[in-house]
């Protein structure tokens, strides 16, 4: 081989090799000339780099490109494969300009506008992408893939017709392109034509019917239109019939995941690690399903695998991030997080997580800035910024997200998110009625496959209120333990109790734990301990004095773990009024708070927040006639302890909270027994993490704005009114 400077022609034949999709003839040839040992040239340098990042060499790929980046480029050829480069490292702005400048060089081949197209695409700007995939198009009109591309434009655009006629177009020039097939099924789809996708997957399933391919493939036309059982099946049956395949795991966990059914998304992922235990994206994606489910050590070590085998692995720095962040660790999931944006910048999901983790711990300021960064490389991320309370003003932005919250093909939890999000940009502007419209819209994106039973969980409060009698706690008084440090601040969610939390914490003598599932940890538990077929709470017939102390010492070891310091430590897990008189029999010297508020500002803010954990305790608030009826058992529980408790209830209003802050405050703090401190007063400003829905208006002055919400939805309300005014029940407040 001659030497490098003078192989031109050997360099244009793996560049030709590297467009055809010929990755590993380009990626061989490319290395024969580094071994001639001659010295690189900046154009062959840019081509080196691009190949190397994509066969996956980061780390080599980006010393190459520095390298090759010394030089401004002053041909197509040079400037294009040095914007692929760049593209191929996250730094789309810089592929941007490169390839602007490589279409404006000489006579640019289809090549160079097909990369500018994709970094209009990464970026977001479909219009100006499809302009550059037409140019392509212009000078290789016979490529199945330019078709192909030009196809994934118009469907984001949402052109529907122009897409199917390019997708069309290019199954006819190459008939089994992949990429093709799977976008015109997306077309189907948003043209309310799904069975006809279906249809035809399953007819090529019944002449290969052992592909695995096909099935995953059905699988995903399924998911779109919400067959989630059925799309969980063919995903099933390519599992039993390719084990190996660790990719259809993957698929198959994410999907149960998005279901929360986390235990069996687990299994598969422990499946996967089985199938492949030196894959560090399975090792990540098995550390966070671990952590989803409290298995802290498990999660812990399932990382430090991942690490030894890919130590610069973005993914595995993100994946330990979200399990320190899990684990209230933000200063370390932060670190984290900001390595693996200085190894792969052009990380939608980093710069989000990063953009929680900041606001979590109130740095609201520069949340918002990762949010917009997110948002540049995907517009979901839009819904974040609206959750930091960066309402945008850019008409497009709004409409932005209106597209996002109406489009079909979008994930049915992102386009709930898009709703959510709009709900509260709807409701900035004073256009209450389309905040509602997006409310309703949401909550029946959130609502498929949930089944809560209102009248069975009023049975279970009925079950509740004849077990805790006063005969009952007359029989155990004198148990548990004589700790004073666990303090119950409880309510409905979105009363203020986590305000309440907040204003307690800003007490040097205070630690606020957060919402904790300790108290329903030993509700499950109970049964089990006492050895009984009867789930709780009739199995309290046989509670016992060491039952008592056992639990005690469960729940003290627990909050000693995250502080062994403070006089009183805050429990706000709300729901925890369902379970005060056992929280009596355990801590006859615990204190408890109960926060009230209007029932229908309750129920419009619950209405209106998207929860993470729509399972469980949560699963009716996304209908208003649940929430109405869990309003109505939180009323009538609550008036059952109010007369049978033996320990004290401070009753707390939030709308006393607002109109008197110190008044109140100084009334709490006496109740916990403990001496004012003006820190208090300014809990705003208290640094500690928050997580819960109300994460920004804790990092606020108190303000009144959010009293009596309702009235500019009252129009909206019928489902609740009805609910709360059975029975001549009148809300609360």
């Amino acid at each position: 081989m001659t030497e490098l400077a003078t192989t031109a022609s050997d360099i244009a034949d793996i560049r030709q090799l590297h467009q055809a999709g010929r990755l590993p003839e380009a990626a061989a040839a490319c290395q024969e000339l580094v071994d001639a040992q001659a010295t690189p040239e900046p154009h062959f340098l840019a081509l080196h780099a691009a190949l190397l990042l994509q066969t996956g060499q980061q780390a080599e790929g980006r010393q190459v490109l520095a390298q090759a980046d010394t030089t401004e480029p002053n041909s197509t050829a040079w400037a294009s494969d040095l914007g692929m480069a760049h593209l191929l490292a996250s730094e789309p702005e810089r592929a941007l300009a490169l390839l602007e400048r490589a279409v404006s060089l000489g006579e640019p081949d289809a090549a160079a506008y097909t990369r500018l197209g994709a970094v209009h695409v990464t970026l977001n700007q479909l219009e100006p992408a499809a302009e550059a995939f037409q140019e392509a198009l212009l000078r290789e009109p016979g490529r199945a893939e330019m078709h192909s591309n030009m196809g994934s434009v118009m469907l984001r655009l949402d052109r529907y017709d122009e897409a199917l006629i390019h997708y069309d177009r290019a199954l006819s020039l190459e008939p089994g392109l992949r990429q093709a097939e799977d976008g015109r099924n997306l077309v189907l789809v948003a043209l309310d034509r799904t069975g006809e996708a279906v249809q035809r997957l399953e007819a090529e399933l019944a002449r290969d019917p052992d592909s695995t391919e096909l099935r995953r493939r059905l699988s995903k036309v399924l998911l779109l239109d919400e067959r989630i059982q059925e799309a969980e099946n063919r995903l099933r049956e390519a599992i039993d019939l390719e084990p190996e395949h660790v990719g259809t795991r993957l698929a198959l966990a994410a999907l149960l995941s998005g279901e929360d059914r986390h235990p069996a998304a687990l299994a598969v992922l422990q499946e996967a690690a089985e199938a492949e235990p030196d894959n560090p994206a399975v090792l990540g994606r098995l550390a966070r399903a671990y952590s989803e489910l409290r298995r802290r050590e498990d999660a812990e070590e399932a990382i430090a695998q991942a690490f030894e085998l890919a130590p610069d692995a973005p993914g595995c720095y993100r994946a330990r991030a979200a399990v320190r962040a899990a684990d209230g660790d933000y200063v370390s999931a932060e670190a984290d997080l900001r390595r693996a944006l200085a190894l792969h910048p052009g990380s939608a999901e980093a710069w989000g997580a990063l953009g929680h983790n900041l606001m979590w711990i109130g740095q609201l300021d520069e949340a918002v800035t990762c949010f917009q960064r997110a948002a540049e490389l995907n517009p979901t991320a839009l819904g974040s910024l609206v959750e930091a309370r960066a309402f945008p003003d850019d008409p497009a932005a709004v409409e932005r997200l209106r597209r996002l919250a109406d489009h079909r093909l979008m994930p049915r939890r992102a386009r709930a998110a898009m709703s959510f999000a709009l709900v509260r940009v709807c409701d900035q502007r004073g256009d209450y009625d389309q905040a509602f419209h997006y409310a309703d819209q949401g909550n029946a994106l959130q609502r498929r496959g949930i089944k809560y039973r209102a009248d069975a969980h009023s049975a279970y409060v009925d079950r509740i209120i004849g077990t805790f009698t006063p005969e009952l706690f007359a029989k155990h008084a004198g148990l548990g333990s004589i700790s004073e440090r666990p303090v119950f601040v409880v309510g409905m969610p979105r009363s203020g109790t986590t305000l309440t939390e907040q204003v307690l914490a800003s007490h040097p003598d205070v630690y606020g734990a957060g919402e904790l599932g300790t108290m329903t940890a030993i509700v499950q538990l109970m049964p089990r301990v006492l050895k009984t077929r009867h789930a709780y709470p009739r199995c309290m017939a046989g509670f016992k004095a060491r039952t008592a102390s056992h639990a005690a010492a469960y729940y003290l070891d627990a909050i000693a773990k995250l502080d062994n310091r403070a006089a009183r430590v805050v429990d706000k897990l709300p729901h925890n009024f369902l379970h005060l008189g056992l929280i009596a029999l355990i801590f006859p010297r615990a204190r408890i708070i109960h926060i009230s508020r209007d029932d229908r500002d309750v129920a419009v803010s619950n209405y209106f927040t998207n929860f993470k954990h729509r399972r469980g305790g949560m699963a009716y608030a996304f209908d208003l006639a649940d929430i109405g009826g869990m309003l109505k058992d939180h009323q009538r529980i609550m008036s059952h302890w109010r007369q049978v408790l033996p320990v004290p209830l401070f009753e707390l209003r939030y709308e006393d909270l607002v109109a008197s802050q110190e008044q109140t405050t100084r009334g709490l703090l006496a109740f916990l027994g403990l001496p004012w401190h003006e820190d208090v007063m300014s809990f705003h400003k208290t640094e500690r993490a928050v997580r819960t829905a109300s994460v920004w208006q804790v990092r606020q002055p108190l303000y009144d704005q959010s009293l009596e919400r309702w009235r500019r939805y009252a129009s909206h309300l019928g489902p609740l009114e009805q609910v709360l005014d059975s029975d001549n029940v009148p809300p609360a407040g």
